[in-house]
């Protein structure tokens, strides 16, 4: 689904694997990589859920469990779960920070509320940088009404 009318003034759910900051949960499709937002929290749950089932070595990592190897392992660390982040209505900052982590993930477009997971129609897709071209029109007073 493409981006609502109102996405920059309603909170929004994303998928991250980061321990900090914004590390984007991304999708690959027969076009590349899309990020993934949802309006909906009760999408954004069931979608987690099917991430963390399909794939149980990221899930059975605990988000509070160390992320330093133990003494003398010299062992990678632990990979995080993927978690629910939300972006707050309104709060342009943390929706660029996110759009540019997924740009820096490769992913050119973003959808909106996942309903499926194949196949993707790209027209239900926003381009990464127009979202961001959006919310940066938005902070310096640009926007048209």
């Amino acid at each position: 689904m493409p981006a609502p009318a109102d996405w920059l003034d309603r909170p929004l759910q994303v998928l991250n694997l980061g321990r900090r900051d914004y590390a984007p949960l991304t999708w690959r499709d027969a076009l590349g990589l899309a990020g993934l937002a949802f309006t909906d929290h009760d999408r954004a749950r069931h979608h987690l859920a099917r991430v963390r089932a399909a794939s149980p070595v990221r899930a059975a990592a605990s988000p509070t469990r160390a992320t330093a190897s133990p003494r003398g392992t010299g062992g990678p660390r632990p990979a995080p779960a993927p978690s629910l982040l939300t972006l707050a209505a309104g709060d342009l900052r943390a929706r660029e920070e996110w759009l540019r982590a997924v740009m820096a993930a490769g992913a050119a477009r973003v959808g909106f509320d996942l309903q499926g997971v194949t196949p993707f129609d790209p027209a239900a897709f926003e381009l990464t940088a127009t979202l961001l071209a959006e919310i940066l029109s938005h902070k310096r007073g640009l926007a048209c009404l």
